[in-house]
């Protein structure tokens, strides 16, 4: 999923860094705007822009944003199919824009923020200024700006999206908290769930009354294991919209009671395994709400519990990658 969350953890570490922003792509690329990529002094990396058609090259223009403490952007054409191209024979017919900045000290108290904001569930906004390239500004909703900006910031409209707002010299961006997966059901079929789950970048919370089976060693990849019976652990729960959650306790009465209890809540996802009869006689014969995922899973044919994994994680990043667009214009004047 998203490198920010890593360069974000990265931000607490000691020594010089450059952060790289894919800032605008024109035709086909392997990443898109919003791609960030970090860079050590000591020559390590977080994170990838391409599929290393460019790392070298950045690594070496990295060195003079290094030495100046400067920010920089650079132009890539990749449509060029030639071995000696950027494109080094990918075809990958587009072109990208990159922003070079150095972590400064601000940067860096910043960034921390942002992540503090982020676990917080708010989502932040940044703004980079590619007329006067190095200033920046964040802002959430309920925040005041912070960051490094001159003068009135422009009106914008707050969406799901990255890349340069139309008519103005202006990098936009927006961050969203990091994606939680609440698994119900600690059964031997959630191991694969979890374990992909987390690699593809949610924060995952594994839940079950047996001791048994919810245990670190059989879910080393989650961040959380909640012990207990439902009616206890849905009081300890907060849900919020980000959540993605999927019961699969494979108890009938106990599905039910997480199942009734989560209906009415804000959550991004909600999935339960098993049929859509077993699902209708849960929810006591009423009909099943359309965003209800039940069968849980993309319709792929999958078979046994790594290809359902896949199915499963599939659906998710479907629902996440569904662009929301909420329109909020806000206008701030940063104080001298």
């Amino acid at each position: 999923m998203e490198d920010i969350f890593l360069i974000l953890d990265a931000m607490k570490g000691s020594g010089k860094k450059v952060l790289a922003t894919i800032i605008r792509v024109n035709g086909s690329a392997y990443k898109k705007e919003g791609a960030s990529m970090l860079f050590f002094e000591d020559g390590s990396q977080i994170g990838l822009l391409s599929a290393g058609c460019l790392e070298t090259d950045l690594a070496e223009r990295v060195q003079e944003v290094f030495e100046k403490q400067k920010a920089f952007t650079f132009h890539y054409d990749m449509s060029d199919e030639k071995d000696m191209g950027w494109g080094q024979g990918s075809g990958c017919n587009g072109t990208i824009d990159i922003l070079l900045e150095p972590v400064t000290a601000q940067l860096q108290e910043d960034l921390i923020l942002v992540r503090e904001q982020l676990e917080n569930n708010t989502p932040v906004t940044v703004l980079k200024n590619l007329h006067n390239v190095g200033e920046y500004v964040f802002f959430t909703k309920e925040k005041r700006p912070f960051g490094q900006w001159s003068g009135v910031i422009p009106k914008v409209d707050i969406q799901i999206k990255s890349g340069v707002t139309d008519g103005l010299p202006i990098y936009q961006e927006t961050y969203q908290p990091k994606p939680r997966l609440i698994v119900f059901g600690a059964g031997p079929d959630a191991r694969p769930l979890v374990s992909l789950g987390a690699e593809t970048g949610f924060s995952v919370t594994i839940c079950d009354w047996r001791n048994e089976f919810c245990q670190k060693k059989y879910f080393p990849s989650a961040e959380r294991l909640l012990l207990g019976f439902p009616s206890e652990l849905l009081k300890e729960i907060s849900f919020t919209p980000y959540d993605f959650v999927i019961i699969m306790t494979h108890h009938f009465q106990k599905d039910q009671e997480i199942l009734l209890s989560i209906l009415n809540k804000n959550v991004k996802y909600l999935g339960i395994l098993g049929p859509k009869e077993r699902t209708k006689r849960l929810l006591r014969n009423e009909e099943i709400p359309k965003w209800l995922h039940s069968p849980i899973g993309l319709a792929i044919g999958s078979r046994g519990s790594v290809e359902i994994a896949v199915s499963i994680v599939a659906e998710m990043i479907e629902v996440l990658r569904k662009p929301v667009r909420k329109k909020v214009e806000l206008l701030w004047t940063v104080p001298d």
